[in-house]
């Protein structure tokens, strides 16, 4: 049940990335800077995707591991 609430919450990690990079993809002219504005939003999006996609194979590892003992 504990693994289970964990692989919740990393898929809902998951998803709130897809969706700030959906949200900063606004017609809006983008300024020049990485760190100013949509791009910034993007950026920060990706990486928490990419996270969470790391938390969810660590996470499989450790009860794959789980299982074998």
């Amino acid at each position: 049940m504990k693994t289970l609430l964990k692989v919740i919450i990393v898929i809902i990690i998951i998803i709130g990335g897809v969706l700030i990079i959906i949200v900063g993809k606004k017609p809006i002219p983008e300024p020049e800077c990485i760190v100013c504005g949509p791009n910034l939003v993007r950026i920060l999006g990706i990486a928490e995707v990419i996270l969470g996609l790391g938390a969810l194979v660590i996470q499989g590892n450790l009860v794959e591991k789980q299982r074998n003992f």
